[in-house]
């Protein structure tokens, strides 16, 4: 089984070996064209490759990394030789310990990940160069090329194996062949167009303006970072190397190149770590309050069930005892004839109750209106309309209502309709209208409700008082809406309500 097992890997780990040979060759030969020393080419962006590529890669495939590069080594020493041949498969085998603390830490998010692969970096580019302690000027030249070379390359394997371990690999079919490719071109144009920006400082400034080169490169790093987090700073960080490369083998200028990488680098690694850091803390702020709102709308549907029921209850109970009470009542003049006191008694208990019956519809069409369980929302309204007897009282009403009830939630349904009945009873109160008009709509992800009168305004104690409408004032706020009152000609009341996210698709 073990013998089966080691020969189905035979083939995954030849692939392995000759990727990672090809690359790290590729990259060194980079390196010994800007270093000059084929030992110090070693510590650059190989140096970032090999602890790119153990960092994201299984623990097993450590020792054929560790392999393949010291048979790079050991051929590259045969042919060119290398003088610290030696320290260059010390320092790879010291700075196992510090990538192999970091893959035993649990990752909590992909920042956090980030922060600490770069603090590993530094940690083995420390090791690295302590090698090198006794040779003071090249122990400050390794420091320094492993610094740039790690957080250049490194990064980049973190992005590349992001991209390789998220992504939903399917078996190639006829299915699959014929789905259009999404290429996404935007994306496509905006890293084509900062590439150039970089190559385009680098080679098309004059020498005098090649200091000033650095802090123009932060221009695409802060732009990728803004727009799609810490991918794209290191995707920018990734081609501000290329261009800084480029830019180093064409021109002669006085701007140090390893300086430059690791400013960049670091800038990259950093900014792309805030940003992405500032995206999550929106995104979680967003869940919360979209959370604190369903949260809300359940807490008002189950206030609407309670009243619901109490209404019921109250209905129920104290119409049956007043028709009783009134029966009682008529059954006293019949039990006792002639007897005109008792008789007047009779009438004033029947009276009495009926009253108490009056005042009892009143309680219930505030605790819960009838209408909202009978009628639609803009049948209900019409409905409060005719009740209240506006036109009785001298106001001409007028309603546009273009909401459809099957958008709106039962919390939201009923905010609205109870504003409209706050506001209603308002106007008839205090406002001396002539006119009401109220309309509703929607708009993109909004629903709106405007009530307007012609009245006298708002009185000076709106404010401390409330004006009836605090209450629900708070409601909507909680729903994520927003209620505005103002005083022109009358008073106008306007309420924005969000689309239910599981409606936005209506």
């Amino acid at each position: 089984m073990a013998i089966a097992r080691y020969l189905r890997c035979l083939p995954l780990g030849f692939a392995t070996f000759f990727i990672f040979s090809t690359s790290w060759f590729c990259l060194w030969s980079i390196g010994l064209h800007l270093v000059q020393k084929p030992d110090m080419a070693a510590l650059l962006f190989t140096f970032g490759l090999r602890c790119g590529l153990m960092l994201q890669s299984p623990q097993r495939y450590w020792p054929l990394l560790l392999c393949s590069e010291w048979l790079l080594l050991a051929g590259l020493h045969a042919e060119v030789g290398l003088p610290g041949w030696p320290r260059l498969v010390a320092g790879s085998l010291l700075t196992v310990y510090p990538l192999l603390w970091l893959r035993q830490r649990p990752q909590r998010n992909d920042v956090h990940t980030l922060l600490w692969q770069g603090a590993a970096l530094v940690l083995c580019a420390l090791l690295q160069a302590m090698l090198w302690l006794d040779l003071p000027a090249q122990s400050m030249t390794v420091l320094l090329l492993t610094l740039s070379g790690g957080l250049t390359v490194a990064p980049a394997c973190l992005l590349f194996w992001h991209y390789l371990s998220r992504a939903t690999w399917v078996p190639l079919g006829p299915a699959l062949v014929e789905q259009p490719v999404s290429w996404r071109a935007r994306h496509l144009l905006w890293y084509l167009l900062l590439f150039t920006l970089s190559l385009g400082l680098q080679l098309g400034l004059p020498g005098e303006l090649a200091r000033f080169t650095p802090f123009c490169l932060a221009l695409p790093i802060m732009a990728l970072a803004w727009r799609y987090g810490w991918q794209g700073a290191l995707m920018a960080t990734l081609m501000n190397a290329i261009a800084l490369i480029a830019g180093q083998t064409l021109h002669d200028h006085a701007v140090d190149l390893l300086l430059s990488l690791l400013a960049q680098s670091l800038t990259g690694l950093l900014l792309g770590a805030g940003i992405q850091r500032l995206r999550d803390l929106n995104a979680e702020l967003s869940q919360q309050l979209t959370r604190n709102r369903q949260l809300t709308e359940r807490l008002v549907e189950t206030e609407e069930q309670v009243r619901r029921e109490v209404a019921r209850e109250l209905h129920d109970d104290i119409g049956q005892t007043i028709t009783a009470i009134r029966t009682q009542a008529t059954i006293l003049p019949r039990l006792l004839p002639g007897q005109e006191r008792v008789a007047a008694s009779s009438r004033q208990i029947e009276q009495l109750s009926l009253d108490v019956y009056d005042a009892v519809r009143r309680l219930l069409g505030r605790l819960r209106p009838r209408q909202l369980d009978d009628l639609s929302l803009s049948a209900a309204v019409r409905s409060l309309l005719r009740e209240l007897e506006l036109d009785a009282q001298g106001i001409v009403s007028h309603l546009d209502w273009q909401i459809v009830d099957s958008e709106l939630s039962d919390s939201q349904g009923v905010t609205l309709f109870r504003i409209c009945q706050e506001a209603l009873n308002n106007i008839i109160k205090h406002a001396g209208a002539s006119a009401v008009t109220l309309h509703a709509w929607r708009e993109d992800n909004r629903f709106h409700l405007v009530i307007e009168d012609d009245g006298c305004g708002l009185p000076l104690d709106a404010t401390r008082q409330g004006y009836g409408l605090r209450g629900l004032n708070e409601r909507v706020q909680a729903m994520g809406g927003k209620l505005q009152l103002t005083c022109t000609h009358g008073v106008r009341l306007a309420v924005t309500l969000p689309v239910r996210l599981d409606q936005e698709s209506l």
